[in-house]
């Protein structure tokens, strides 16, 4: 790594605007590998140490993982004390910080509340961090890790016309459930910004390449919505070079704009049962966001509101940059995970790998080809580029439309020589179509060639359309809109209770010989119901869809009292219907 690419990442490091109340800085990895224990996951599902805490270092972590080229062993610093009770009094000894959530379960509905309440009782069934272990994690960073000390890992990468400055942060722990009620928390957490700049352009008087986009670490987002272009109004700056990241409490990804985010996962063994969910809302409850493709899920928000201590150009710390690159050994070498290794199936509970891994061991998109895992691939760094690009496209399609004019003209003579020449009825005559299909389908190409030289002749010649920062964007994340004080204490309140009283409407469903059980759940789903639609606004919305409901199903049950004449009259009206038809048709012609 040279010295111009530590300017560069210095030129254009982010500054990272922490929520009042988060727990964890991104440190050094140094101190974390000498205070760590290094695992290997044994067949019978099994953890065997094969270095103790203060055994490694950055050298023999990589040694030991050139001799294990794989998946399978962990680093873990976590020492949380044996006996229950000392694990109580560590916790409320330990001073950390406070926050003050938000009502998460408010914003989404009774589906996806009640499936909140078994993803946290699958926690008991699955592999999990042990209780406990933020505060460990907590501890050991204030007393080894000198969070005050903030610390990136720096990374520039050269590809075509770009040049990528990588930003990675380590944090010790992301305590996202158990301090900010979040789906899931794990040992150690690596964190990404990504700055994109143009290779091509002259550079600014200071020498700097001309900064075009920026990617920051996001959970619910690939390919182009990763994305913010540099003049992007959701992006802040500081100094006009410095991007700046508003990073969610505990969970530490990247938000161009501060404030809470609502974010729904579906689990995988659920992928079934939300599109139907989904369709069934669209039916009864349009106006949900079960409707409108979001709110389903295990529900949870996001805070990055970016109040606590800021870190980076303008903020209360300095980072110290540690640059990295394909050949670091540490960075290459172990493959396994950071934080320790819960087993958990789902993944949630479960140490992440280092910046250059996924968990399975393959290559991260993000580290292999950063171009491309932005959706960067078909995008120029530089106007000028993209100008220069579609002249060669044009001369590429004009050579393509002579070979294809060239293989037509041989295929069709080719073609006539032999239909003229064979009987008709013949195998070999009826063997043509597949030659003549094969030349219909080159016209058609040939046809979508020259509209696309068209194309590209009047951009060339009236210049690149101007469209706007969020064009490319197919969602943009945006920040939840603040209720109204009274609303919001009612969805609060509403949001407590109403996960109980599924479970005992369930419960319901299994009373012993109980004749009236179908008609006290199909009250007690109404109310539930009614009181959803009441606390968001919409009751009057509901009561209509009930009505309809309703009206639907009294036509069924009078069709099935008297379907015999039913379906004699609705068969007379449509013959009826059809005669008429068809003499119109008559008279016309």
């Amino acid at each position: 790594m040279s010295a111009d690419d530590l300017r560069l990442l210095r030129a254009f490091e982010p500054s990272l605007r922490l929520a009042d109340g988060e727990f964890f800085h991104p440190v050094g990895v140094d101190a974390y590998v000498g205070r760590s224990g290094l695992f290997e996951a044994t067949a019978q599902g099994t953890l065997a140490p094969l270095a103790g805490p203060g055994e490694l270092d950055l050298d023999g972590l990589a040694a030991r993982g050139r001799l294990h080229d794989g998946p399978g062993q962990s680093l873990s610093a976590i020492e949380l004390p044996t006996n229950k009770r000392e694990r109580l009094r560590a916790w409320f000894r330990t001073e950390r910080p406070h926050f003050r959530a938000g009502h998460r379960l408010a914003e989404v509905g009774l589906l996806g509340r009640a499936i909140d309440a078994l993803s946290r009782f699958s926690l008991l069934l699955r592999g999990s961090v042990p209780g406990g272990s933020a505060v460990a994690s907590y501890a050991l960073q204030n007393e080894h890790l000198e969070p005050q000390r903030p610390v990136y890992f720096g990374r520039v990468v050269r590809d075509g016309g770009w040049i990528v400055c990588q930003y990675w942060f380590f944090y010790a722990f992301n305590n996202w459930r158990s301090g900010f009620s979040g789906v899931n928390e794990h040992e150690a957490d690596w964190e990404q910004v990504t700055v994109y700049l143009d290779g091509e352009s002259a550079p600014d008087p200071e020498g700097l390449p001309l900064p075009r986009w920026v990617v920051f670490s996001a959970h619910d987002e690939v390919g182009d919505d990763l994305r913010r272009r540099w003049d992007d109004p959701d992006l802040s700056l500081v100094d006009g070079r410095h991007p700046v990241v508003f990073v969610g409490a505990g969970s530490h990804s990247g938000a161009y704009l501060a404030g809470d985010y609502l974010i729904s996962v579906v689990p995988p063994r659920l992928g079934g049962l939300v599109p139907l969910a989904r369709r069934i809302a669209q039916v009864l409850t349009p106006w949900t966001r079960a409707a409108q493709g979001t709110g389903l899920g295990i529900p949870y928000i996001d805070y990055a509101r970016g109040d606590g201590v800021s870190i980076g150009p303008g903020g209360d710390l300095a980072f110290e940059p540690v640059v990295i690159d394909d050949e670091t050994p540490w960075v290459r070498d172990y493959r396994g995970l950071w934080g320790l290794d819960s087993g958990d199936r789902l993944g949630g509970e479960r140490g992440p790998a280092g910046p250059r891994y996924e968990r399975t061991g393959a290559v991260r998109a993000s580290w292999g080809d950063p171009v491309g895992w932005a959706g960067l691939g078909k995008v120029a760094p530089s106007p000028d580029g993209s100008l220069r690009r579609m002249r060669e496209r044009v001369g590429e399609i004009d050579v393509e439309l002579e070979r294809i004019a060239s293989d037509v003209a041989v295929s069709r003579a080719s073609l006539e020589s032999r239909a003229t020449t064979l009987p008709a009825g013949s195998p070999e005559l009826a063997g043509l179509a597949a030659e003549e299909t094969r030349v219909t389908r080159a016209k058609l190409d040939a046809v979508a060639l020259r509209d696309e030289r068209r194309r590209l002749e009047l951009a060339l010649g009236h210049g690149l359309p101007d469209v706007g920062p969020h064009a490319h964007l197919r969602h943009r994340r945006l920040p939840l809109e603040p209720a109204d004080r009274g609303r919001s204490t009612l969805l609060a309140f509403w949001s407590v209770v109403s996960t109980p009283l599924i479970l005992l409407l369930l419960a319901s469903l299994f009373w012993p010989e109980n004749p009236a059980r179908t008609i006290v759940v199909v009250l007690a789903i109404v109310v539930l119901l009614s009181i959803e639609a009441f606390a968001r606004g919409y009751y009057l919305a509901f009561l209509g869809r009930l009505l309809l409901v309703y009206l639907v199903w009294r036509v069924i049950v009078l069709y099935s009292a008297t379907w015999q004449w039913a379906t004699t009259i609705l068969l007379a009206v449509l013959a009826v219907v059809v005669l008429v038809v068809n003499i119109r048709d008559v008279r016309r012609r």
